[in-house]
């Protein structure tokens, strides 16, 4: 008895364990994050055999269907938890927080939105991610589902601050049965995160795209006031493609340094 007692209890450890190892957004990590402190976890929900749809676009109801610009259906294993933040704590700081754990940890980011441009709120609380204590102002919510760059894995972000104040975060991780080949941002999302980050990674380490030519020329086209630099051993080649898809070559500039990795910085 004590023996099978101990080799449930083992494999009950070893269990969490790789939850927290292989899922970045699991409640232990997200919860020790400074925006977090003295947040109050409304529930959390394991759905081992599921399939769900992720939008990677703005949501909106047509003759009574739910309709994403672009979508992602994936299956397999989805954990999902809700926090209520601490009055001291907004839901801004909380995205930001969670998104830069997100790919400091590896993920990328595949879809971000922000405002009124996720579409009504109603419906990402409601449809989306069946959970009314979502629901808040469409111009104070914030959106972004992120995809691990070594495993099948998806995480999900969504940010509201409701009419009473009280800032809202929910995270969504999905250990996916499988994930698309070449999934890329598209050019909004490319434009926050320069607006946001000031640099966007262009290759991995084996100088794979993590993006497409085309979709940062049209990013950097929607802000003409945009001055970049361009950085690494693929920085020429990448000004080439953008300059040839309508960005002017004057707003690109070239780094020496040819030993980092090949990314994009916007210039003061």
């Amino acid at each position: 008895m004590m023996i099978r007692i101990c080799h449930r209890l083992l494999g009950m450890l070893l269990l969490a364990f790789m939850q927290t190892a292989t899922g970045q957004a699991s409640p232990e990590t997200v919860a020790g994050l400074p925006a977090l402190v003295d947040a109050r976890q409304l529930g959390h929900t394991q759905q081992l055999a599921v399939e769900k749809i992720y939008p990677l676009g703005s949501v909106r109801r047509i003759s009574g269907q739910l309709r994403f610009s672009a979508e992602l259906t994936i299956s397999g294993e989805r954990n999902l938890t809700t926090w209520q933040l601490s009055p001291v704590h907004t839901a801004d700081a909380a995205f930001a927080q969670v998104r830069e754990h997100l790919q400091q940890e590896g993920s990328r980011l595949l879809y971000w939105c922000e405002g009124r441009d996720c579409g009504p709120s109603n419906l990402w609380a409601n449809s989306v991610f069946g959970n009314a204590r979502l629901y808040g102002p469409d111009e104070h919510q914030r959106y972004a589902v992120l995809v691990s760059a070594t495993s099948p894995e998806l995480f999900a972000l969504y940010t509201v601050t409701r009419g009473n104040g009280r800032g809202m975060l929910h995270v969504e991780h999905f250990r996916a049965d499988d994930l698309p080949d070449n999934l890329y941002p598209a050019a909004a999302t490319l434009l926050l995160q320069l607006r946001n980050d000031g640099q966007l990674e262009l290759a991995n380490d084996q100088g794979n795209p993590m993006l497409e030519a085309t979709q940062l020329a049209r990013a950097l086209n929607r802000d003409s006031s945009l001055r970049v630099m361009l950085a690494g051993e693929q920085a020429a080649g990448w000004r080439e493609q953008l300059i040839e898809a309508g960005v002017r070559a004057t707003r690109l500039e070239l780094d020496d340094n040819s030993e980092v990795a090949t990314r994009m910085q916007v210039l003061p």
